[in-house]
């Protein structure tokens, strides 16, 4: 993957399009940005966001950010979004991929990624302040 992501992130379709890609399509150095794609690196987003939120509609388009880098949750994808002043968390249809479907590639300095026990899922870890 290259290019530069800016406040909206990028629009690549829906998280199971995504999910099921080539790793070299999400590849950087080595680490498949996927994996961090996760509700808590999007919420340390909008906490550091300065002027404006990453997904809000008071920018000029509105979006939200699919979390591919989290399982389904009863088979529909976690995404978050802030409207009306408020940063909500929502389920969808996994397929579904409208422009206004963004993801937030990232990577994981160090071994900042634990498995959870009994599954192949990884979360990022929480270190104190």
């Amino acid at each position: 993957m290259t290019g530069v992501v800016g406040a909206y992130g990028i629009s690549v379709g829906s998280y199971d399009a995504i999910v099921g890609a080539d790793r070299a399509d999400f590849e950087f150095l080595g680490i498949d940005t996927r994996r961090a794609m996760t509700r808590q690196l999007w919420g340390a987003r909008v906490l550091q966001r300065g002027a404006a939120f990453p997904d809000w509609e008071g920018n000029d388009r509105w979006t939200f950010t699919l979390f591919p880098g989290e399982t389904t949750v009863d088979g529909l994808a976690e995404s978050g979004t802030v409207l009306k002043g408020k940063v909500r968390f929502r389920l969808g249809k996994t397929d579904r991929g409208i422009a206004s479907a963004r993801v937030a590639p990232a990577i994981v300095i160090g071994s900042a990624l634990h498995e959870e026990p009994g599954s192949d899922t990884y979360r990022p870890l929480l270190l104190p302040p």
